[in-house]
């Protein structure tokens, strides 16, 4: 009876928190002005064919990202997982992870980086370039335990390092989640989730120095380096709670449904739709659509939500009585840019 009251707890506790940060929830006049927005790219084709509904269903090493309780519900032993992604503007993201079970729960890596390619570097009296690239440098790393609280509910908890450098110029973070599974055992299942809670993230480096000369000094004096301050700013928080059903019409075949509202503390929200069909867990077809709440028109008179609809599929193998590999793919919908293509390759072991 206790633990029954614990878990309730820790769902009042979820639910109370989302409405607090529904009450500072973003607007699109916040837009843009929050720090370490890779936080958000999706990883995993799985999760971005169905748009990020997964919430409540995502488990194994690809829940790290979705909803770390997920991580509690891994199919074997270990697992290990890789994904690439094109992004926007030909900026490739790449993440891996290995999660593992020990007597105590289980236990997840995970890292997440950005490619931006060479960049010329460009200067005050070299506008055109001076021959010279740079490339920066975002990394995400994170380490996570998850376990089951009873046969139908899971926990989890990620801790994360975000650091960004752009030549001599870094600034480094720290944040957490937080998530949450049920599940029923009459097809439906619930997830919430809190992303991305934590420090401020402030940019300082030798980029930021200058060499000025000081006011009412000799004409001779030497020029004085001086640091010039970058402001703080905060990380893109989420708040996310989901629902699915799952749909067995014959045997070996499965039909899930699924559907999320997610809270932005720096943009509008959003509403995620997403469905996967699967044949004896070998097979699997998805898509999505996502939907702004409240968005408005961009210049062009279109919205200035650039993402709809994510479509995806995966193909599973077992190689051993114990082995298992698993290749999926998405392709999502970017308005004015390239789709977002992701390739994911899992190891279940």
């Amino acid at each position: 009876m206790k633990f029954k009251y614990s878990v309730l707890f820790v769902l009042s506790l979820f639910l109370t928190i989302g409405l607090v940060l529904q009450a500072e929830a973003g607007t699109s006049k916040r837009t843009g002005t929050n720090a370490a927005d890779e936080l958000l790219i999706p990883v995993g084709a799985r999760g971005t064919a169905l748009g990020g509904a997964n919430l409540s269903t995502v488990i194994g090493t690809e829940a790290i990202f979705y909803n770390p309780a997920g991580l509690g519900m891994m199919d074997g032993a270990a697992e290990v997982l890789f994904s690439h992604q094109q992004y926007l503007a030909d900026i490739g993201v790449n993440y891996a992870a290995i999660g593992a079970r020990t007597g105590v729960g289980n236990i997840g890596l995970s890292l997440k980086s950005l490619s931006f390619g060479d960049i010329p570097v460009t200067t005050e009296d070299a506008p055109e370039g001076t021959g010279a690239t740079f490339s920066p440098n975002f990394m995400t790393v994170g380490i996570s335990f998850a376990r089951s609280m009873t046969d139908r509910i899971t926990a989890g908890i990620n801790l994360k390092l975000i650091n960004e450098s752009i030549m001599s110029t870094n600034a480094n973070a720290l944040a957490f989640d937080l998530g949450v599974q049920y599940r029923t055992g009459m097809g439906v299942n619930i997830g919430v989730s809190m992303k991305n809670i934590g420090s401020s993230i402030k940019y300082s480096g030798q980029n930021l120095e200058k060499l000025v000369g000081v006011p009412g000094s000799e004409p001779t004096a030497a020029d004085r380096r001086m640091a010039i301050p970058a402001e703080k700013a905060e990380l893109p928080s989420v708040f996310e709670i989901g629902l699915s059903y799952d749909y067995v019409p014959v045997e070996k075949v499965n039909m899930s449904f699924m559907g999320n509202f997610r809270n932005h503390n720096f943009q509008n929200d959003e509403v995620l739709a997403g469905a996967e069909f699967d044949y004896a867990k070998t097979v699997f077809l998805r898509g999505s659509y996502s939907y702004q709440l409240n968005s408005e028109e961009d210049v062009q008179g279109g919205l200035s939500y650039i993402y709809g609809p994510a479509f995806g599929f995966g193909l599973a193998y077992p190689l051993t009585a114990t082995t298992k590999i698993c290749f999926d793919y998405a392709y999502r919908m970017a308005e004015y840019f390239d789709a977002n293509q992701l390739f994911t390759l899992t190891l279940t072991f």
